[in-house]
């Protein structure tokens, strides 16, 4: 039971904001600030959190707390006994609270980063279970990693962005199916590793490793095999540093 109380109370004071009847809350989707009331929702739950967007309200002792949605703070709420429901959710649709913003955005900071380490625990888990095996450090360490945020390149007509190929926050049925595949064109490989994350390497030699540890090929784009050129010089850097397989 301590164990439960010291993590909510860490979750009230430090890992979520208050969202308080009169105070200003931030609209920036429409230039705008406006009045936050949530009077209504302390009498009729009590004892209840909310999820809407990743982001999570939950009422206690007629107080309302806000905090990015990760496995972790569910798992808080629903050993303290709060009970799901539904009722709105302050700043799940953009806005920010004014006068706690700074706090709001390291909050959903730490949640992202929490969130992909969950993802990638459970994409393990599941290669495990698939027989989707690890590369060598050295390969991987050889191979180009396309970040969360994406990387833009300039093709000679038009620009575009390389996404990671599993962008959810969650394992399911969309992202198992791609999790220890790969696809090669022109000279380049795409995979997406145990962990979740999306590989490029040069050469197909890295193919023969891919196999080995369990890797199937599947339909996929391969980013930088059509003469694609990248914008950022950091990740371009990066790029042309390695080695071809």
């Amino acid at each position: 039971m301590a164990y439960i109380t010291n993590d909510l109370e860490y979750l009230k004071s430090r890992g979520s904001v208050k969202a308080k009847t009169g105070s200003i809350m931030v609209v920036p989707q429409y230039c705008k600030r406006e009045i936050l009331d949530v009077s209504d929702l302390v009498p009729k739950f009590n004892g209840c959190y909310a999820v809407k967007n990743s982001t999570v309200a939950f009422v206690f002792n007629n107080e309302v707390f806000v905090t990015p949605e990760t496995r972790k703070v569910r798992e808080v709420l629903n050993r303290a006994a709060f009970r799901m429901s539904c009722f709105p959710v302050p700043f799940s649709d953009y806005e920010y609270p004014y006068e706690e913003k700074a706090k709001w955005e390291m909050l959903k900071e730490r949640a992202r980063e929490a969130r992909a380490e969950e993802l990638a625990e459970d994409c393990a888990l599941y290669c495990n279970e698939a027989g989707v095996g690890k590369l060598s450090e050295q390969t991987l360490k050889n191979c180009f990693e396309i970040p969360e945020s994406g990387v833009w390149v300039d093709f000679p007509s038009y620009p575009t962005c390389y996404f990671p190929i599993i962008t959810t926050a969650t394992l399911n049925m969309m992202t198992v199916q791609k999790i220890g595949k790969y696809c090669k064109n022109n000279g380049k490989v795409v995979f997406v590793y145990q962990n979740g994350k999306t590989y490029v390497a040069k050469g197909y030699k890295i193919v023969d490793e891919l196999e080995a540890a369990g890797y199937k090929e599947d339909s996929m784009c391969v980013p930088f095999s059509r003469g694609e050129v990248i914008r950022e010089p950091a990740l371009k850097a990066r790029w042309e540093a390695l080695a071809k397989f």
